[in-house]
């Protein structure tokens, strides 16, 4: 049979099934003048499965005996019948007449088993369309329903503003204090309380916050201790100050002052060193410098010098005697004038 070609129109319609998956079916409808030519016969196709057989008896009721049987049957009542209660017979209608078969109805048999219906539903913001899916045999049935999404709601009112600790990719392993800054950790994907770029500060003290004068022959005097708080990161301090110091005018000895870190013999932060000009008191700056006995170089990835996380600190303000190891010259400061700041720096 050769190919036949017309003009006709598609439509595709889409529905869903019971999961929401489409399904589409395609309608081909030809335009009028190729509807009405004659198609040729195609080739036989197969033959098909053997259909069920059919009950050949319909029945519709119970009649008392043949006087009772109904009128006005026709061709399309052909296989009716009913229960002729005189004799428990069946009356046949085939179309054109009647037919009786005395003692033909038995007795009423067994009830059928209940039907069960078991139901679930499928609930899914993302489907919008109902469907109904009935599956099984005999009085086991089920049935799924998926039941379609409603419209979409207006607004809700603003909700109430979160901590940002509260937040699941929030790292609270370092806490956070003045000044400081959020940053991604890309190993973590968490974010992260950075201590403040540009240090953590100032405190500072002046003048009665250091203890009273004092002028003394000793090795050392400590003109204050001043405690620092715990931070949550790891810092290192960063001390000016000033203090008047004075030292007896004795051969190859002088006073220096110092800022140390957590005690009078602890790590040197800050110092600050003056002639002796005839035994009286010079006010003298004190400036950052790190190390023991001499000072310490540094780099940006160093630790000397610096305080734990969590952990306070505190900075001794000394006036030490330096020089001839026998001296007895006497040293001293003054608290007026004298004043301290300290800045943290993040490591």
């Amino acid at each position: 049979m050769t190919d036949t070609s017309f003009p006709a129109h598609i439509s595709v319609d889409r529905d869903v099934d019971i999961n929401g998956l489409p399904v589409l079916t395609a309608t081909v409808t030809p335009d009028a003048d190729s509807a009405a030519l004659p198609l040729p016969d195609g080739p036989d196709g197969p033959i098909g499965d053997r259909g069920s057989a059919q009950a050949p008896f319909i029945k519709v009721g119970t009649i008392a005996n043949a006087g009772a049987r109904p009128t006005g049957l026709g061709a399309d009542d052909r296989g009716k019948w009913w229960h002729r209660l005189d004799d428990n017979g069946m009356d046949f209608w085939t179309g054109t007449s009647w037919v009786h078969s005395p003692d033909a109805v038995g007795d009423q048999g067994s009830n059928a088993p209940a039907t069960t219906i078991t139901t679930t539903t499928l609930h899914d913001p993302a489907l919008t369309v109902p469907a109904v899916k009935v599956t099984g045999s005999g009085p086991d049935l089920a049935v799924a329903v998926t039941v379609p999404a409603g419209l979409q709601g207006i607004p809700g009112p603003a909700g109430a503003s979160g901590a940002i600790s509260d937040a699941t990719d929030y790292d609270d392993s370092t806490g956070p204090t003045q000044g400081s800054v959020l940053a991604y950790n890309l190993g973590a994907k968490k974010w992260r309380v950075q201590p403040p770029p540009g240090g953590f500060g100032p405190w500072s003290w002046w003048g009665t916050d250091f203890a009273a004068d004092q002028e003394v022959a000793t090795d050392k005097l400590i003109a204050g201790t001043f405690t620092l708080p715990a931070l949550p990161f790891q810092w290192r301090p960063v001390v000016y100050g000033h203090l008047a110091i004075y030292c007896q005018l004795v051969s190859s000895t002088n006073a220096v002052a110092y800022a140390r870190l957590n005690n009078s013999n602890g790590i040197m932060l800050a110092t600050a060193a003056g002639a002796r000009i005839d035994g009286s008191y010079n006010p003298l700056a004190l400036n950052p410098t790190y190390g023991d006995e001499g000072t310490k170089p540094l780099s940006p990835s160093s630790t000397y010098a610096t305080v734990p996380a969590y952990q306070s600190a505190s900075i001794v303000v000394t006036v030490e005697r330096v020089g001839s190891a026998s001296s007895t010259a006497k040293i001293g400061y003054r608290q007026s004038g004298a004043s301290l700041v300290v800045w943290a720096m993040p490591v």
